[in-house]
């Protein structure tokens, strides 16, 4: 199954059952899919990690537009929960999840060294990150 493929197919239905609509699909060091609605404009944020476990897929939701250094999460309560009924298999993170500081000492899914250089502020900026 390509896992790029099961999200940009799950990000339009659930824009479809949340009225809202896809207006731009943006690779990157993560995915990205932004929904417009009438109030703003979300940005669905995708990655995979890896770790001995094996790998995760991780969501997320920021204000659009998602750019290098500029990534504000948000709430779009709808919004997650057809996106978790959509993408069971997937950890769907709350603002404040991405929002709260990370331990270094115990991260989930974090690349510790990286960041350890990188110093993200929150546990957001570690998972969806430009670094590479």
């Amino acid at each position: 199954m390509n896992d790029l493929r099961e999200f940009r197919r799950a990000c339009y239905e659930a824009a479809r059952r949340t009225r809202g609509q896809v207006t731009r699909l943006v690779p990157g060091n993560f995915d990205q899919a932004e929904i417009a609605y009438r109030h703003r404009t979300a940005a669905v944020l995708w990655t995979q990690e890896w770790d001995e476990a094996g790998r995760h897929e991780i969501l997320g939701i920021a204000e659009a537009p998602v750019g290098y250094g500029s990534i504000t999460f948000v709430d779009e309560p709808g919004l997650l929960a057809v996106l978790g009924e959509l993408l069971p298999g997937h950890r769907l993170y709350t603002r404040a999840e991405l929002d709260a500081p990370i331990d270094l000492s115990a991260p989930p899914w974090v690349n510790d060294r990286e960041a350890r250089y990188w110093r993200p502020g929150n546990l957001g900026e570690a998972l969806f990150n430009f670094w590479d």
